[in-house]
């Protein structure tokens, strides 16, 4: 089917009552009088006031208009990625609800998108040209070329205004960029800019009108603060080489996996936190689902509670199934399994969240196939400051923490009954060795941490320390470690 949508325009909003309203009937005026057809998001990030009674208004009054409702407030950069990933159009861009950037400078320059070859258009408050408006505080302007200046002493030196809330993309850049940034906050700006400079991305800074409006969410000094902190938190996280083309493993690490899991103490532990978790469910022979099953080891123990069927995007993982004497494997992504719905009383889901640009579209395939009484088990790798070369290797887009994931979940149409970390005791020593490789010895080699096993004393000593932790874990829970679980299943509502 042919893409509709030329211009998807994004606006996020946070009780904007006394605001929006105003923006967004120029901008629904423009829309609808342009010869290119728009769709409209406008994100709602849990306003308090009456933000989506105005917004709705709209909704009849515009073909392609749509709101999305956030269930916590989570910040301008999460709200911003959830209506990118939302978006149709062929072109993508996000605008303040201030309507601080007039509707008509969305045609001034989408040609540098469009005809030009660039991947991102920044509208800038720094550069100047004859045609440009400007109307803003001079304590604004002071505080953002202090901002300014340590943003190019730390990041990159040629872009102007990092933060000005108009930028335009192409659609193919979206989601290998935005998958990758993980600030929720204001400084979200400063990660995707970083990110797609890194990625080799072609962006172009313009000038465009900007006028101040009243009413602004920014705190000048305490978010200007955090977005400093911002800088350096971008600056470390994104030292470690990344794979452009992220989200299976690479080759070897299938082989690595198939030559391992069914001894090495990492495998053998979270195999054995899934069983403690499954056994309270008391389902008699359940079917059983394991999405991104590798090379089928646990598969291989989920048979012996019940009936499972597995999927994997890898073919290499489909492959060694097989010699694992697995034949009930599908080779598909977690988005779209060819199955029926409502099929499965178990889906497991170990590890495989981080790999995917839109996870929300993945739990939601897996809420299509989940029986309405039935349990998904999610675990994903915890904390953004433990990424190495590790989650490279593995094809990893992120790392969570639990409030991340449970607003995750919950935003797909979930509800989490129990989520806790496990390998706590690991972490006293990941942490340190992680950190210290990032920033004294990391190297170009790409490998995961897995590939081969301990020493048979050690890695028999390590299985029975997180074994039992596992046990203590599923039981109890522990308040960090380098893993996070979850049990979740469906929303009542």
């Amino acid at each position: 089917m042919i893409n509709s949508i030329d211009v998807s325009v994004i606006i996020p909003a946070y009780n904007e009552e006394n605001r929006i309203g105003t923006f967004l009937d120029k901008l629904v005026t423009y829309c609808g009088n342009s010869v290119l057809i728009y769709e409209v998001i406008v994100v709602d990030d849990c306003s308090t006031d009456d933000t989506i009674g105005i917004i709705a208004q709209y909704e009849d009054q515009f073909e392609h208009f749509h709101l999305l409702r956030s269930k916590r407030n989570s910040g301008k950069g999460y709200s911003v990625k959830r209506g990118l990933f939302k978006a149709q159009g062929d072109i993508c861009l996000f605008m303040d609800a201030d309507g601080s950037v007039e509707p008509d400078e969305i045609e001034k320059n989408l040609e540098y998108i469009r005809n030009n070859g660039y991947d991102i258009f920044i509208g800038s408050r720094v550069l100047r040209n004859s045609d440009q408006v400007l109307v803003t505080r001079w304590y604004r302007e002071f505080m953002g070329k202090v901002f300014n200046f340590f943003v190019r002493l730390f990041l990159f030196r040629d872009i102007c205004d990092t933060q000005c809330g108009f930028k335009i993309f192409r659609r193919e850049v979206i989601r290998p960029v935005f998958s990758r940034v993980h600030i929720d906050g204001f400084g979200f700006d400063l990660e995707l800019l970083y990110l797609a400079q890194r990625m080799g991305y072609r962006i172009k800074e313009c000038p465009v009108s900007w006028h101040h409006v009243d009413g602004a969410k920014v705190r000048l000094l305490w978010d200007s603060i955090g977005m400093l902190f911002n800088i350096l938190q971008v600056r470390s996280r994104h030292r470690t080489s990344f794979l452009k083309a992220a989200g299976c493993l690479k080759s070897d690490e299938y082989r690595y996996m198939y030559e391992v899991e069914n001894s090495h103490w990492w495998f053998v532990s979270r195999r054995n936190l899934m069983i403690e978790l499954i056994i309270p469910f008391n389902m008699k022979t359940p079917e059983i689902l394991d999405v991104g099953c590798g090379t089928g080891g646990n598969m291989k123990a989920l048979n012996k509670i019940g009936h499972a069927c597995g999927t994997d995007l890898s073919d290499r993982a489909v492959e060694f199934c097989r010699i694992n004497g697995l034949d009930n494997v599908i080779e598909c992504g977690i988005e779209e399994v060819p199955l029926k719905n409502r099929s499965f009383d178990i889906v497991v889901c170990l590890d495989v969240l981080e790999h995917l640009d839109n996870p929300s579209a993945g739990l939601a395939e897996l809420r299509r196939v989940l029986k309405d009484d039935g349990r998904i088990i999610v675990t994903v790798p915890a904390f953004s400051s433990l990424w190495s070369q590790h989650d490279v290797a593995l094809g990893h887009l992120r790392r969570y923490r639990r409030r991340t994931l449970k607003r995750l979940v919950e935003d797909s149409g979930f509800e989490v009954l129990k989520m806790s970390h496990l390998y706590f005791l690991s972490f006293f020593f990941v942490a340190p060795f992680r950190l210290f490789r990032r920033f004294f010895i990391e190297g170009s080699k790409v490998k995961s941490d897995t590939t081969s096993l301990p020493p048979r004393l050690l890695n028999s000593l390590l299985l029975r320390i997180f074994t039992a932790e596992a046990h203590f874990s599923s039981k109890f829970g522990l308040p960090f470690g380098t893993t996070i679980y979850a049990v979740i299943r469906k929303h009542e509502d």
